[in-house]
């Protein structure tokens, strides 16, 4: 087995992980944008595993993408590779996981039929923002897929801080699973969630408090990933209010838009942990032992 990906730490780590040789990937960009992955060995009978993670602030998800399709058709079709295993740590447009107004796409299901007609035998992912469809199997019709949780990484770094009286609040309704995952892999029962709606023409969110005694407590706001970080921003805002004392900002996915870390710091977060499905050099926890586990599952 081999290990295709770019040469950083990330993949540098999952190969000695899993025990197996790194053959890098250079991620060549023309300037109109049009990429052009180059693997830099040999992969012919080999049963592959591509790593390749998409860069948080600028980066694009249809670069992302585009990088993504083509290098597994390229190591199905014109390498030889004889299975591909696609470690793709964040899936974007999950969000758009069901047709919420007439007219629109959905893109979960149809980026999963994309990266099976490509030539992915399986893709691993971690926690995949899916909330209206059973799970993350279901874009696929007959690769494995494997949806790993971020959040135990997470948990294992947050507990490393010394925090008193920790209570885990998620910023939106939705995130009270996310609220309840990290609950347990931390090992507390204190969480609970706000409610938040947000315009499906114009974005505007609107968030809605729920008033809870933090006076005096550390409090962890959680969420599965952080994009322009303004329900990240409004929850903190209103937990400082309500008299918390530290306030970390956790989520496994840095997607950040530009200007999404000083708002979420402008509105009092003291510390913030990230986990490292995303390219960004403020992550502190990371999922490669998760990821390599689930390698090896496979």
């Amino acid at each position: 087995m081999l290990l295709v990906g770019p040469n950083d730490d990330f993949n540098i780590r999952l190969a000695k992980n899993l025990d197996v040789e790194l053959v890098a990937l250079d991620r060549r960009v023309f300037p109109d944008g049009e990429v052009c992955p180059r693997v830099l060995g040999d992969t012919r009978d080999e049963d592959v595993v591509l790593s390749i993670r998409m860069e948080a602030g600028s980066g694009s998800p249809n670069r992302y993408l585009m990088e993504v399709l083509f290098t597994l058709r390229n190591l199905k079709e014109h390498m030889g590779a004889k299975s591909i295993i696609l470690v793709m740590p964040y899936f974007p447009y999950a969000r758009q996981d069901a047709i919420f107004r007439a007219g629109e796409p959905l893109s979960s299901k149809y980026l999963g039929g994309l990266l099976e007609a490509a030539g992915a035998d399986a893709v691993i992912s971690v926690t995949v923002h899916l909330h209206r469809i059973g799970g993350f199997s279901e874009l696929f019709e007959g690769a494995k897929a494997v949806n790993v949780s971020g959040f135990e990484a997470l948990a294992d770094k947050i507990k490393e801080l010394p925090l008193r009286d920790p209570f885990i609040l998620g910023p939106d309704t939705e995130s009270i699973h996310w609220a309840r995952e990290l609950a347990h892999y931390y090992g507390t029962e204190e969480f609970d969630a706000f409610k938040k709606e947000r315009d499906v023409a114009t974005g505007e969110i609107k968030t809605h408090v729920k008033e809870i005694d933090l006076s005096g407590r550390d409090v962890i706001v959680v969420d599965d990933m952080v994009s322009t970080g303004g329900t990240m921003a409004n929850a903190v805002k209103e937990v400082k209010r309500m008299g918390a004392r530290i306030v970390v900002s956790a989520f496994v996915h840095p997607v950040l838009a530009p200007k999404a870390v000083d708002r979420i710091l402008g509105a009092g977060a003291d510390i913030i942990i990230a986990t490292d499905t995303i390219e960004w050099s403020g992550s502190k926890a990371s999922v490669v032992g998760s990821i390599a586990e689930a390698v090896q599952g496979v």
